[in-house]
Parts: structure tokens; C-alpha cells; sequence
């Protein structure tokens, strides 16, 4: 893989718009090709993972996957069909800059998606040798809404992050916000802050600046007067 030295989270900041970092975080996946997926086995419960490969077959943007039916991963999302997906390449600084995508995934009818799945045959050769004696045993997913991150490490005492949705979900909520009827502006929080990314607004009461936030929690653990709400 060639050197990797992006800008902060790879040239972006809270102003970009949703699809400018969905689009970021897209192209970061396209270029490493796959992503360590997770789903969750068929007792509901256990979480599995396995890297499979990650396609953009058509003109719509959206990543694909494909497996066989007769896998164990074939069951579990047929039964719970969500995945989680991450990729994760080291900079030239021993650090990291990260994509994270949790997502809805729908399997595709080979009949009715005829070109997707041809063009799926054309960019894995090697896969299609695997199962020439029937292709009928292959399916392909998209990919077809959810949420995603990226997340760099771009220097030793410094992170930076950026949500986006994609498919018409909604972003996943930070971690961790003030609630500004409960801060008293006592500012314990900004205190207490790993990345000093807590600031008091012009009423006197505290926000935190998310681009910057670690999401350690411990403006949360030391509040005095349980301002700092939860999101997840």
C-alpha cells in the first residue's frame, strides 16, 4: 500500500456538508477494497466478523457485498440484516485514520439486477472460477442505508471525527451533549475535558465541540448536576 498521510480527518472539518463526508468515507473504503464486517450469529446474541471485499457496481454510490448461500453469514443476514464494517490504515506516523459504517443491507434478485451482478463477475474473476459449476450459489447484497464515521489519530494527544448518513438514515448521535436547561455553567466539565474541547457559549453554559471530542466520558463522570446526557 502506498504511504498514507492524509490531513486531518482526511481534509475535512464540521463544515462539510453530509454527502462531502459520506463521499470522503466512501472513497477511503474504495481504495483499500475491503472491510472487516460484523454481524451477529444466528443465537441473536454472538457477534461474528470475516473481511469480505466491497463493491461499487453501478452508478448509485452504494457499496455491495457478495457471498454465498450456504454460508454461515448468508443465514445470519437473512435473519438480522444489519452489518457493521471497519477499515483502518496506519499513517506514516504509526497513527490511524479510520471508517466505520453500520448498515441496513438488502440481498439483490440476480434476475432483476442482472448488470450488477455481471459486473460483480467482471471485477472478481477469481471468484467466479470458484463457483462456475453454479452461480446461481452466489448473492449479492447492497448496502442500501445507514450511518458511518471517520475517525483520525492525526497526531500522538490529538483525535478528530466526522458522522455522515447515507440511504436516507439518520447520523448516529454523539456520545455525549449538555444538556443547556441542566448546566449551571459551573464549568467542571471544561475542567476536566482530555481534549479541551468543551467551551462555554454565550449564556455562560457549556457545549462540546464534537470534531475534537474523544468521547472518553469523563466530562459526564465528574458533572456536578448530571448535565451531560448519554446518546447511545
Amino acid at each position: 500500500m502506498t504511504m498514507f498521510n492524509p490531513e486531518p480527518c482526511l481534509g475535512l472539518t464540521e463544515k462539510n456538508t453530509n454527502e462531502e463526508i459520506k463521499k470522503a468515507a466512501f472513497q477511503f473504503v474504495k481504495e483499500v477494497g475491503y472491510m472487516i464486517i460484523g454481524t451477529t450469529a444466528m443465537d441473536g446474541r454472538t457477534p461474528t466478523a470475516r473481511g469480505l471485499e466491497v463493491h461499487q457496481l453501478d452508478d448509485s454510490g452504494d457499496f455491495f457485498i457478495g457471498l454465498a448461500k450456504g454460508k454461515p453469514v448468508y443465514y445470519e443476514l437473512q435473519k438480522n440484516p444489519y452489518i457493521v464494517g471497519t477499515i483502518v490504515r496506519e499513517t506514516v506516523k504509526r497513527l490511524s485514520a479510520s471508517v466505520r459504517i453500520s448498515a441496513h443491507v438488502r440481498e439483490l434478485d440476480p434476475e432483476k439486477n442482472q448488470a450488477v451482478y455481471r459486473r460483480y463477475w467482471e471485477l472478481n474473476p477469481g471468484t467466479k472460477a470458484l463457483y462456475h459449476k453454479d452461480l446461481d450459489m452466489f448473492r449479492i447484497f447492497v448496502l442500501d442505508r445507514g450511518d458511518g464515521e471517520i475517525f483520525h489519530l492525526p497526531e500522538d494527544d490529538e483525535v478528530c471525527r466526522l458522522r455522515f448518513s447515507f440511504g436516507g438514515a439518520a447520523r448516529r448521535p454523539w456520545a455525549y451533549e449538555i444538556d443547556q436547561e441542566r448546566c449551571v455553567g459551573c464549568g467542571t466539565c471544561e475542567e476536566v475535558c482530555m481534549e479541551d474541547v468543551i467551551f462555554p457559549n454565550e449564556e455562560g453554559k457549556y457545549y462540546i465541540h464534537h470534531f475534537g471530542c474523544l468521547e472518553c466520558g469523563r466530562c459526564a463522570m465528574n458533572c456536578p448536576n448530571d448535565a451531560i446526557v448519554r446518546g447511545f
